[in-house]
């Protein structure tokens, strides 16, 4: 997870100190998450005002999750380790799958 976050530091330079989201050109975020991490994107969902989200996973377990916004930028909301997919939508209460 540090290698993400260091790459994320260097991918997106302006929000390395601020307290906004990093946010980058859609296709050099794909490039990170894709070619470095070898992420796939495993869930996709319409948010509000014209911007989507991706959920990306590799086998390895590191995911990303990242927020697609109108304008054509791409922002990395977070990322971790110990993905593991569910069998198909699980409810929202008990214990988590």
């Amino acid at each position: 997870m540090h290698r993400l976050l260091l790459a994320a530091a260097l991918l997106f330079p302006a929000a390395a100190g601020a307290q906004t989201l990093p946010c980058a050109p859609r296709e050099r975020v794909l490039a990170l998450v894709i070619d470095q991490r070898g992420e796939v994107r495993m869930a996709t969902g319409q948010a509000a005002q014209g911007a989507s989200i991706d959920l990306f996973a590799a086998p390895s377990g590191s995911w990303t999750l990242l927020l697609n916004l109108p304008d054509g930028r791409t922002c990395l909301l977070a990322n971790g380790e110990g993905f593991e997919a569910t069998g198909g939508l699980q409810p929202a209460r008990g214990a988590p799958a």
